[in-house]
């Protein structure tokens, strides 16, 4: 048997153990202390899971909106995805930090397998070491492991990728009918897909024409499956973002489009444009580093070295391979899927000169980087001519993803509790709001520092009772809760001369407890009664 012939067979053995392989790895990483990693809960979580738990309960948001498109939420708003898919966990498993994050580290998984089914076409190589990528790389395994809403959308948008680049490769219905459904419903995972979904039809549209042109009447189902799924969300953007009031006639509709308070398009301030590049270039040279410890651990990048400026060429390069495709109107399946992520890259881009961007604001960039990333290795590995095998070169790739991750990895499941995200995840209120469930008295001062959604999860508190009862007002675009039920949040409506209950942190009370009976402490908070 021919050497090559031996090699290929080989390859062709080794290629499914090592996919799951990689897969086990993935879920290693986002499964090993879940969900106690990161510690605490973030009030972003708190209210992704109380927006479900109220859905799950009445059909309605914790403002009383029947099936909201957007959630008004603090004011600003909320991304609803996330908080619809969390209903049956809620149903089949209540309201928990464990099944808030279910969602998040189920998808975060997933990614996985797609990854490297979608870069399949690209080879055998590609595809597992952007599955392996992936799957070590500290934002993917970080950002899976909590539940904040937006990052659902690098799996959406790679879901419709995939499917994408399928249907256009092949032709067939059965992948052309639904490529379109998952871009639709990245719209609802987070609102910056409004900028990068338009710039992505509009290439594709373009370079693809007489792909599309060919099989038009099929191409056009899946349109209109997009746009009903979509229609909801246009309808909010235009009331919200255009006319600035709800329309009547929407209003009959079975779902909802509360406009919040706040729109977040007040973030884009034409007189602010060369501070905002300025802040972004900063953003961009620090190898996307913001200052949070959300997404990112401080002194590790947030991509692994080099991903940044070897992704960036391989954006360039896959220009040249798209303008090469568009001369000679040819096109071959590893073109199609590299020019889908190209195209997903380029829409991010005007982000740049919008907003200030930050770790979570830019999510829609990362994966498609990291994909022209491995394409653009695997390019020059095959084509080398030096004295150093290609098969010791792809060794040595990998080794080195190995060794990078690896002190990210160590430091994340050693270090990386004790370090800021303690305090911005509100490590142990858990505990102390368990404490205040039982205290026997009429109001409890919860300290201005806990936004009420944590007292609304934790005490897993009736959607129809805070709809009813619950004392707010509006101030500077946001949502004011003075008080629900026996949790007060602000000191004005506690009942004078009566000893109420508290929950604060340890260091905004005095050492003395003569005036105070302690119930709970642990390191952080405690819980008592006021004498």
């Amino acid at each position: 048997m021919p050497l090559l012939l031996q090699n290929t067979i080989a390859q062709r053995r080794l290629y499914p153990l090592f996919f799951i392989l990689i897969c086990l790895v993935g879920a290693a990483l986002r499964l090993i202390q879940f969900p106690t990693l990161p510690p605490g809960f973030n009030q972003d979580e708190a209210s992704s899971a109380y927006e479900a738990y109220c859905l799950a309960e009445t059909g309605m948001d914790r403002w009383g909106n029947t099936l909201p498109v957007y959630f008004p939420s603090w004011g600003s708003g909320q991304n609803v995805l996330l908080s619809y898919l969390m209903v049956p966990v809620v149903k089949i498993f209540g309201l928990s930090i464990s099944s808030a994050r279910l969602i998040p580290v189920a998808l975060g998984i997933f990614t996985l397998p797609l990854l490297g089914w979608g870069l399949r076409p690209l080879g055998r190589y590609p595809s597992l070491l952007g599955m392996f990528l992936v799957a070590i790389v500290p934002w993917h395994f970080m950002m899976s492991r909590w539940a904040l809403e937006s990052n659902l959308v690098p799996f959406f948008m790679l879901l419709g990728c995939v499917l994408l680049s399928r249907a256009l490769i092949t032709h067939k219905r059965r992948w052309i009918i639904p490529s379109l459904l998952p871009f639709a419903l990245a719209l609802y995972a987070y609102g910056t897909t409004i900028i990068v979904l338009p710039i992505m039809v509009m290439l594709i549209g373009y370079c693809y024409r007489r792909h599309i042109w060919q099989h038009r009447k099929v191409w056009l189902l899946a349109s209109v499956f997009f746009v009903i799924v979509a229609f909801p969300f246009i309808i909010f953007i235009i009331e919200h973002h255009i006319l600035n009031h709800n329309m009547a006639w929407a209003d009959s509709l079975f779902f909802s489009t509360p406009l919040p308070p706040f729109n977040r398009l007040a973030q884009i301030n034409p007189e602010q444009r060369l501070d905002v590049l300025y802040a972004n270039r900063t953003f961009f040279n620090s190898g996307f580093q913001d200052g949070s410890v959300y997404n990112l651990m401080p002194n590790f990048p947030l991509l692994l070295l080099f991903s940044l400026p070897i992704g960036l060429i391989g954006m360039v390069a896959a220009v040249f391979v798209l303008i090469r495709q568009l001369r000679r109107r040819t096109t071959q399946p590893s073109h199609i899927v590299i020019t889908i992520f190209l195209f997903w890259a380029l829409g991010t881009l005007p982000m740049i000169f919008l907003f200030t961007l930050n770790v979570n604001r830019f999510n829609h960039f990362y994966l498609p980087l990291m994909v022209l990333m491995i394409w653009l290795v695997d390019l020059l590995i095959e084509h080398t001519n030096t004295w150093v095998s290609k098969p010791l070169l792809r060794t040595l790739v990998v080794m080195w993803l190995v060794v990078e991750s690896g002190f990210a990895v160590r430091h994340y499941f050693t270090s990386y509790r004790s370090s800021g995200i303690r305090t911005h995840f509100y490590e142990g209120l858990d505990q102390a709001f368990n404490a205040v469930k039982q205290l026997p008295v009429a109001q409890v001062q919860i300290t201005s520092d806990v936004h009420y959604i944590y007292a609304l999860f934790f005490t897993q508190y009736p959607p129809q009772d805070f709809q009813q009862h619950a004392q707010y007002s509006i101030r500077n675009d946001r949502y004011e809760v003075f008080f629900f039920g026996k949790y007060v949040f602000d000191d004005a409506y506690l009942i004078p001369n009566q000893p109420h209950g508290y929950l604060m942190r340890r260091n905004e009370l005095p050492a003395d407890t003569t005036a105070r009976h302690v119930i709970f402490r642990n390191e952080l908070w405690e819980v008592g009664i006021s004498r």
